[in-house]
């Protein structure tokens, strides 16, 4: 009896731990190495070694069978976390679409809407994201076009039909020195930013830079503006939900996602093609409830066409650049440009995050979109446009100003 349960306790021990050394060996000689064919071959002499090892201490007499289930096992997991294809939908290509070649390094795709021009600053649209390509502002963008404004929706580097880096070089402060370098390509003394979800995190690291070059700012839904600013996290209850839900959907993902955000972003490259893990990427944004802040939320999932040329790497590396760039709102609680700030009642983001954008400005006026999610100028085209023509260009707001503290809306 206890030759029988030391074999199998053998067994077990021995399938089990060489697949967790196996996994421990394959990503940590990808992150060292950077060699996929060499982290395979060291996973694979250990996996060997351990199986060989515990089969002779248990008395395993076939061994042999032990170390085919363990190489078999690790090799079907190794197989469906990083080998199993994933469908990537590449940003089209339109008439529409221009390039600029920034002295950055970045080739940046761009469209520019535009008609009779009456007003001299440009209007760059900062997409959300990052590593996710601008949404189909179309009819947002058509409607300051008509009030006499040249309007850029640009795609920032890493994202869409624009030019990808090596990960390590996905910081905010590129994508700053991008947003400088477009200013000074355009040869405009000021612009105008309409920045979304992330945009307005990197709206307000750019005016915190570059506090004269911009005549307005627009943030609409932005994201936290520090990492600083809110160490209990920032999504809604009901964003939290929807978010977990997804990532338990999607475990092929979500591994690989925790495993670049706990730093295993060289490891992870090293293993997934770039469009094999875009692919995943796109399958989780396109599940996600685009107005999960209102608990009775229900689908809103985001449309195929908009979840097209997305970026992983760019996304996990910039914002671990900006866990660790400089806190903006001390610049920015004296800076004078005119902010307004966008609060959609179903935004997934809490109340606080864009109070906050409204606290830190000095010249910041809020306004509150009823019946919107986080991807507000997609959702209410017209009345966004017409708030944001009528604060452009000076003219009275479409609605009252919303100063109070507390939520506009019971949560």
């Amino acid at each position: 009896m206890r030759r029988r349960f030391r074999a199998a306790l053998g067994w077990f021990v021995a399938v089990f731990a060489s697949v967790l050394l196996f996994f421990a060996a394959l990503l940590g000689t990808a992150q060292t190495t950077e060699n996929g064919l060499l982290a395979y071959a060291v996973a694979t002499l250990v996996t060997l070694g351990c199986a060989a090892g515990v089969a002779r201490w248990s008395g395993w007499r076939s061994a042999r069978v032990g170390l085919a289930v363990s190489l078999l096992l690790a090799a079907g997991l190794s197989w469906a976390w990083f080998g199993a294809p994933a469908t990537y939908t590449p940003l089209p290509d339109s008439p529409a679409m221009r390039y600029w070649d920034l002295p950055t390094g970045s080739r940046i795709a761009y469209v520019r809407t535009a008609g009779d021009v009456t007003h001299p600053e440009p209007v760059l649209l900062v997409h959300g994201g990052p590593g996710a390509p601008a949404g189909p502002n179309d009819e947002f963008a058509g409607r300051l076009a008509a009030a006499g404004f040249a309007v850029y929706n640009y795609q920032q580097v890493g994202a869409g039909r624009s030019s990808r880096l090596d990960p390590r070089e996905y910081t905010v402060a590129r994508q700053v020195a991008d947003l400088e370098a477009i200013r000074l390509t355009l040869a405009a003394p000021k612009v105008v930013l309409i920045g979304s979800s992330w945009g307005g995190q990197l709206t307000a690291h750019y005016l915190a830079a570059h506090p004269d070059n911009v005549a307005k700012a627009i943030v609409a839904s932005p994201g936290a503006m520090s990492s600083n600013s809110f160490s209990d996290g920032s999504l809604t209850p009901t964003g939290e939900t929807d978010q977990s839900r997804q990532f338990a959907a999607h475990p092929r993902f979500a591994a690989t996602y925790f495993l670049g955000q706990l730093g295993g972003l060289p490891a992870a490259r090293t293993l997934m093609s770039d469009h094999k893990v875009d692919g995943l990427y796109q399958q989780f944004v396109h599940s996600l409830t685009m107005s999960s802040g209102c608990p009775a939320a229900t689908g809103a999932a985001r449309p195929a066409a908009a979840t097209a040329g997305y970026s992983l790497w760019a996304n996990l590396a910039t914002l671990a650049s900006a866990s660790k760039a400089a806190d903006p709102r001390p610049a920015l609680r004296h800076n004078p440009t005119p902010v307004l700030v966008l609060r959609a009642q179903c935004d997934y983001l809490r109340w606080e995050v864009t109070r906050e954008y409204r606290d830190t400005f000095p010249r910041a006026t809020m306004l509150t979109i009823d019946g919107a999610g986080h991807t507000v100028l997609a959702d209410k085209p017209t009345e966004t446009a017409e708030a944001a023509v009528a604060f452009l260009t000076g003219a009275t707001l479409p609605a009252r100003p919303y100063a109070a503290a507390e939520p506009p809306w019971p949560r």
